[in-house]
């Protein structure tokens, strides 16, 4: 079954910004952590913006068409200057973000 984990602030059921600053920290971490396991292999490179915000790309993936491939995964993100972009929300889990991973190595060639 799968997830449906929105990422993007502008998605009309984003529960806002999470409001723990340390499990907002501890969580923007594992999703950077996560996706650069996948550095080698084309993610990359993965940068945390701020607590909350994690940006990566992905080599040889347009960062709109990543957006509609995540986003037919249940994943929803933006894309911004030529990267995806992940906002960690309210309603956010390690388990999601582990999801979040697994969509975006799909999309490695």
């Amino acid at each position: 079954m799968k997830r449906t984990v929105i990422l993007d602030p502008t998605h009309p059921d984003w529960a806002g910004p999470q409001t723990d600053p340390v499990l907002c920290r501890r969580l923007t971490g594992h999703l950077a952590a996560r996706l650069r396991e996948y550095t080698e292999e084309g993610i990359a490179p993965v940068d945390i913006l701020r607590d909350g915000l994690v940006s990566a790309q992905i080599a040889g993936v347009d960062p709109h068409q990543a957006v509609s491939a995540l986003a037919r995964q249940r994943v929803f993100c933006q894309s911004r200057e030529g990267a995806l972009l992940f906002s960690i929300g309210a309603d956010t889990s390690f388990e999601d973000l582990d999801y979040v991973q697994a969509v975006a190595a799909q999309l490695l060639k």
